[in-house]
């Protein structure tokens, strides 16, 4: 049967008004999904402050900083060339150094490694940097390199490496292609091998997808 006009329109103002009187529970309100921070996102926090993010387990956990070359303390300096080193603060109690070098770089987390280690283009290194630390201990970080040449098509490399103390130099772990599936979980995870001292600084970087 066909509601005459002025009942439907009482009937439809009444399902109005009992939607906009809906309320959502306070639990359902709180939930939220977590997504995977990436390292190219410029909110973080500069060299000196941290924020912390931790994995579901609560054993892993993540501090971000930012790197800004004209904020860092010049090492050394060659007179010709573009060639430097820079000691760039701390992250989570982390000393960061930078080694410029014919347009590329190279970062070490802890202490300086007696290897220039980098992307074969030509780059610069995103300002974000991820620690990673086991239990409150650091012992990787993760950055993210930019290709800067001609040919990029905005390519990045996401370089993994193992902080360093004077007696354990750190070394690079991987490299991963910015478009790789979830690269950055896989940055993470390949770190956290790290944790448990299963990382050959003798062997050659990990390379995944389009990370040379």
């Amino acid at each position: 049967m066909r509601l005459p006009l002025s009942t439907l329109s009482l009937a439809l103002a009444a399902t109005a008004l009992t939607a906009c009187g809906e309320t959502v529970p306070a639990d359902q309100a709180r939930e939220s999904s977590v997504e995977d921070v990436t390292i190219d996102e410029p909110q973080v926090p500069p060299i000196g402050e941290t924020a912390s993010e931790e994995t579901p387990d609560e054993r892993f956990a993540s501090a971000y900083g930012t790197l800004d070359l004209d904020q860092c303390e010049v090492l050394t300096q060659q007179e010709e060339g573009e060639g430097a080193t820079f000691r760039c603060g701390l992250i989570a109690g982390v000393p960061i150094f930078v080694q410029a070098g014919d347009e590329r770089f190279d970062l070490d987390a802890g202490v300086e490694n007696d290897q220039f280690q980098t992307i074969a283009a030509f780059n610069e290194i995103a300002p974000r940097i991820e620690i990673r630390s086991d239990e409150g201990a650091p012992f990787a970080v993760i950055f993210r390199y930019q290709d800067a040449s001609l040919q990029s098509n905005n390519r990045s490399v996401i370089a993994v490496e193992r902080i360093g103390t004077r007696d354990d130099p750190g070394c690079r772990i991987a490299q991963i292609g910015g478009g790789s599936g979830a690269a950055n979980q896989r940055a993470r995870e390949i770190a956290d091998l790290a944790a448990d001292g299963e990382t050959d600084c003798t062997a050659e970087p990990q390379v995944i997808g389009d990370a040379e």
